[in-house]
């Protein structure tokens, strides 16, 4: 098959991203309000707001469900089934646990979460498994796609964190700091998968100095890590002084970048095989 071009990869990209952030965000809000007790409120709230990312991701998916045509390459059509019956269950789960949330007992609403996230992480399983061997290898697509809905996914969900202080101003910082530090893991994280994947992959240098290192350097590095971790810096700085409308327009500024960073990197991992 001739190579895919961005254009044409432009709409998996858009449903690894979209997926990783949902799946991300409801992970690390479970966590969030497990560790800093936030509450039902804004589990809920974080829920619904994930349904409506994967009510547009399987809008996506029904335009991009011959992922084959659109990598110009030969992928398994059972693994790719598999991925779509899994985005589905997870949005029909995230509905369920938003209703729990609201009307649920304590322990029945984090049974119901758990369920949610052990769904959404096998739902990322599965589209590493469909895309991965025609790239390069599953593992190397599964390393990359889980830093990702981490990075994303804390990002996502410390900004509705600091929009819940607006509903409840007397809550603790100490939430709000949880979801900055899980920024920074995330950051690391992804700058290791970033490494061993140019170390090991041979197409490097299409990223590193051929055609496509302005959008390496520019967006992949510049945006999705420097300039992230810069913001998250600030945004913590500010939690510590519990100066949360700031804090609050920083992490509208680290969601926007750190977008601007995984939509490029999935691009081009699907256009070159290395797994950033």
């Amino acid at each position: 098959m001739p190579p895919a071009s961005l254009p044409d990869l432009a709409p998996l990209a858009g449903v690894l991203v979209i997926l990783e952030l949902a799946v991300g965000t409801v992970t690390v809000s479970v966590a969030l309000d497990q560790a800093g007790r936030v509450g039902r409120g804004f589990a809920g709230t974080t829920a619904a707001i994930c349904v409506l990312l994967m009510g547009a991701d399987l809008l996506l998916i029904s335009g991009a469900s011959d992922i084959g045509a659109l990598l110009h390459r030969i992928v398994d059509a059972g693994t790719v089934a598999t991925f779509i019956h899994l985005a589905v269950a997870f949005t029909v789960l995230l509905a369920v646990d938003t209703l729990f949330a609201a009307v649920g007992t304590e322990v029945s609403r984090r049974v119901v979460a758990v369920a949610t996230i052990a769904v959404g992480l096998a739902c990322v399983v599965a589209a590493a498994a469909a895309i991965g061997p025609a790239l390069g290898g599953t593992a190397t697509a599964l390393f990359a796609f889980l830093a990702a809905a981490l990075l994303g996914g804390a990002a996502l969900s410390g900004m509705l964190l600091g929009h819940w202080y607006l509903v409840t101003p007397s809550m603790s910082f100490r939430p709000l700091r949880l979801s900055i530090y899980a920024v920074f893991a995330a950051i690391l994280a992804n700058c290791a998968v970033i490494g061993v994947a140019l170390a090991r992959n041979g197409s490097r240098d299409r990223l590193l100095s051929g055609d496509q290192a302005f959008l390496f350097w520019l967006l992949v590095i510049g945006s999705g890590i420097l300039f992230t971790a810069g913001v998250n810096a600030f945004t913590l700085y500010f939690a510590r002084i519990r100066a949360n409308q700031p804090a609050t327009a920083m992490l509208y500024v680290l969601i926007i970048s750190v977008v601007m960073g995984l939509v490029p990197a999935h691009l081009l991992y699907l256009l070159t095989g290395v797994g950033i």
